[in-house]
């Protein structure tokens, strides 16, 4: 049993042996529904050390990577579920169901900031309005 309370599939440990990672990580996927990523580390974890790695803990599955709730903000949702693709190793469907899980259960809707990113573009529009103010000075009154 590992750290995390699962066992590394009897399956996986053969496939390792014989020299089939691919279809050693296929297998812990399939069999503990983990993504891409986690299940490659934890393969290559149990190639070094047999029994000592686990999975990765702590993390929600329904929880976004930070730069993929950012791009929602942004309202780029091809840009977050492509994030979501790479870093949790999904498929397109299963990426594009998490982002409009997390959409649902958020209640924020696509492309509106979160509190305390609003005033960034703010000071950013006062900035560009004071440049240009300036610039029309120098060109036109000097």
């Amino acid at each position: 049993m590992s750290a995390a309370g699962r066992d590394f599939p009897p399956e996986a440990r053969a496939a390792l042996d014989a020299g089939r990672l691919i279809e050693a990580i296929k297998i812990v996927r399939e069999t503990h529904g983990l993504g891409l990523a986690e299940a490659k580390a934890w393969v290559e974890a149990e190639r070094e050390a047999p029994g000592t790695a686990a999975p990765a803990a702590g993390r929600s599955d329904d929880e976004l990577p930070a730069a993929a709730r950012a791009a929602l903000a942004g309202g780029r949702v091809i840009d977050a579920i492509k994030i979501v693709r790479t870093e949790r190793g999904l498929g397109l469907k299963a990426a594009k169901e998490l982002v409009d899980r997390h959409v649902a259960r958020s209640g924020t809707p696509i492309g509106h900031a979160a509190p305390g990113e609003r005033q960034s573009a703010l000071v950013w529009l006062l900035l560009l309005a004071v440049l240009v103010a300036g610039g029309a000075w120098v060109i036109f009154g000097g």
